[in-house]
């Protein structure tokens, strides 16, 4: 049986708007961060990928997290540090670690290249910057680069600094595998979810989620943990459709933040160009997946309409 204590969920908190976009919703976002929590996940990531960090100053990135550190409580925090270029980049994780400091459990940086002494030196200089562990991410599908297993090896090879790496390269359970063959440090895996199962037994300690019911993920990992795989892939397997539904690219943000709207934790669904809007061709889909639509109310402290 696995170590219940080695599988952590990390919640990715989305960024709410207030209906034309312009600020950031603080409402919404404290309650999204302690709804996550309310639901079994044990620690959040804020400022990943669907957050729009592209979209939000450096103002708003901060903002933005000293109200989810201070909504998340006892529960740990890692700040996402995903703004392309380096001179930007740098300015944002000085200002992270000088803001929130040892409030933070780790603070998450892109693969920036292929090459392995740049990642490396990359990692390196974040922890200099922010005196915070590193998450390193994997994902190649959000700003293009990709680097050989091999290379990614060579590049975290003893690195006590590591954190961990976000594993959503795929195949992401060969990846793993190779990962944790060559290190000890964590591994996360990613996407929603869809491939947890998978990714644990090829040794992944920790999941993501970014999906609108990170509970599913929660009940998957303890299944997991308790030798119940098959359950759980029956579990993941029920729920594909709409972890599909909520991840593919471009309209993954929108529709994850409807459905969060739906089920009463944010005000409104807005999201910020490049992301495309919510629109009605999707109500079908939603409604399958059991999202209905709400009537204007006030719920958990969040005031906005729904419907």
């Amino acid at each position: 049986m696995m170590n219940m204590e080695r599988l952590p969920v990390w919640a990715m908190v989305a960024t709410p708007f207030v209906r034309d976009g312009l600020t950031v919703c603080e409402p919404s976002l404290r309650n999204m961060t302690r709804e996550v929590l309310s639901r079994g996940c044990t620690g959040v990531i804020g400022l990943g990928v669907i957050a729009e960090p592209s979209t939000l100053s450096l103002t708003e990135k901060l903002e933005s997290l000293a109200v989810i550190v201070d909504s998340a409580g006892p529960s740990p925090v890692i700040a996402g540090a995903l703004t392309p270029g380096a001179h930007d980049t740098s300015n944002e994780l000085r200002a992270i670690g000088r803001e929130f400091g040892a409030a933070l459990e780790a603070v998450l940086v892109p693969v920036i290249s292929p090459d392995p002494a740049e990642v490396r030196k990359a990692v390196v200089d974040a922890h200099r910057a922010t005196g915070l562990p590193v998450l390193l991410q994997d994902l190649p599908s959000a700003n293009g680069i990709f680097i050989e297993i091999d290379d990614l090896c060579e590049a975290i090879s003893g690195l006590e600094l590591l954190y961990g790496i976000k594993c959503e390269c795929p195949p992401t359970f060969l990846r793993i595998r190779r990962l944790r063959e060559s290190t000890n440090t964590r591994l996360m895996s990613g996407f929603g979810g869809i491939g947890l199962v998978d990714d644990l037994m090829s040794g992944a300690d920790a999941v993501a989620a970014g999906i609108s019911l990170p509970e599913v993920a929660v009940k998957a990992v303890t299944l997991v943990a308790e030798d119940r795989r098959w359950e759980a892939r029956s579990l993941i397997g029920s729920y594909a459709g709409l972890i599909n539904f909520e991840t593919q690219a471009r309209t993954s943000v929108a529709i994850r933040k409807e459905h969060w709207r739906r089920q009463g934790v944010i005000a409104n669904s807005t999201v910020r160009s490049p992301s495309l809007p919510y629109i009605a061709e999707f109500d079908e889909h939603s409604r399958d997946y059991g999202f209905v639509c709400r009537t204007p109310q006030r719920h958990s402290g969040v005031e906005g309409s729904w419907g």
